[in-house]
């Protein structure tokens, strides 16, 4: 009886699944089809009507995937004659998945070439700038837009180069320019861009950015400068030098970021330890001493042990306890180097009673490493 009635029960599923509904091909949104909205975009004689069924092709392909939706947003953005119709386009193919744009990214490149409404080139250039695959494959009509007359097209220019990455690193010679545009935003992007698309002249680019930087009033966009100053590797004498100065900028952030990247330059880098050693004993922030501890350790290198009084000043001077943890652990590195600096050893062996653990701690590892090294130096076996 159970089996006929699995039996049964399968024979009505299987039934039911047969004379299921069809997949809706035409889904409705707001009322209308959407091939309605399809129709609308393509013949419809008014503008208004023509940019709410751009909005509502999106949303349909969104929630249903209709097929056509995507390819009409793409003929549109090329083909309308409305400015407002081709803004929504853009708008809409922005909002869309990489997936979702790779069957109509020839409909954007090609459009951005030839488009005359600054609006509608801000909005492609925006939507690139989410697409950076679609992106690098837009270089030349991106980098030619980085002299439209609007702020905004440029802005959102700089900003897709910048996503193309080392693919845009043709763009660097239009770039540059715009370090002195009277716009912020625009400012902002390139020094953003510069930083990302590994330029082939670095020196130049560099150079540009360090003569920027002395002019240069918005906070913000001098601390951008310096990240893209470290990501394009220039370790030169004229770079040190403008890092060096910018450890006296009034921002404090600016100064932290500076003393970061004289670090990642190491020894390359040792001509700021003056100035490192400055912002050590002098900075206001707890953070700022404990970068700048740490950068004039890097740049120094093993010729930190020929001015282990710098860094014990530090040690023994600073009330808080991260510098002295920061100071410490720059001793330590120096390893098997301290085993003849009866002063080092003894201002490390003076923190075993610092107030805060970890110092102690610290301390601890670093006479332990040089002690250890000698050991194995001199042969004894523990």
């Amino acid at each position: 009886m159970l089996a006929a009635r699995l039996v049964g029960v399968s024979l009505v599923l299987s039934l039911s699944s047969s004379f299921a509904a069809p997949p809706d091909e035409d889904p409705v949104y707001e009322g209308k089809k959407a091939s309605e909205w399809v129709n609308t975009i393509q013949n419809d004689t008014s503008a208004r009507k023509r940019a709410l069924a751009a909005a509502a092709l999106g949303k349909v392909w969104t929630s249903h995937r209709y097929k056509d939706s995507v390819v009409n947003l793409g003929r549109s953005l090329r083909l309308d004659t409305s400015a407002a119709v081709r803004v929504q386009c853009a708008i809409v193919i922005g909002g869309l998945k990489p997936d979702d744009v790779r069957q109509i990214e020839t409909d954007l490149i090609d459009t951005l070439k030839t488009e005359k409404e600054s609006r509608v080139r801000k909005e492609i250039a925006t939507a690139l700038g989410r697409f950076p695959d679609v992106a690098k494959k837009a270089v030349a009509p991106l980098t030619a837009v980085l002299k439209d007359a609007d702020p905004a097209v440029r802005t959102a220019a700089a900003d897709a180069l910048a996503k193309a990455g080392t693919e845009a690193k043709g763009a660097a010679p239009e770039l540059v320019p715009l370090l002195d545009d009277p716009d912020m935003a625009v400012r902002q992007a390139a020094v953003f861009a510069l930083g990302r698309i590994a330029p082939e002249n670095v020196s130049f680019v560099a150079a540009a950015l360090i003569k920027r930087f002395g002019a240069e009033t918005e906070v913000e966009i001098r601390r951008e400068m310096i990240v893209s100053l470290k990501l394009l590797g220039d370790k030169s004498e004229p770079v040190v030098a403008a890092l060096a100065a910018a450890l006296t900028d009034p921002d404090d952030e600016t100064k932290a970021a500076a003393a970061a990247t004289l670090g990642t330059f190491g020894p390359a880098a040792k001509a700021a330890a003056d100035a490192l050693l400055k912002l050590a004993l002098e900075g206001k922030e707890t953070g700022l001493r404990v970068d700048a501890v740490r950068a004039y350790g890097s740049v120094l290198g093993p010729d930190l042990k020929d001015r282990l009084k710098d860094m014990i000043r530090v040690m023994e001077a600073d009330p808080e306890f991260e510098v002295r943890l920061a100071a410490v652990e720059e001793l330590g590195a120096l390893g098997p180097q301290l085993k003849d600096d009866k002063d080092a050893m003894a201002a490390l062996r003076k923190r075993l009673s610092d107030p805060q653990v970890k110092v102690r701690e610290a301390a601890a590892v670093a006479i332990r490493r040089v002690e250890k090294k000698q050991e194995k130096a001199s042969g004894k076996k523990p």
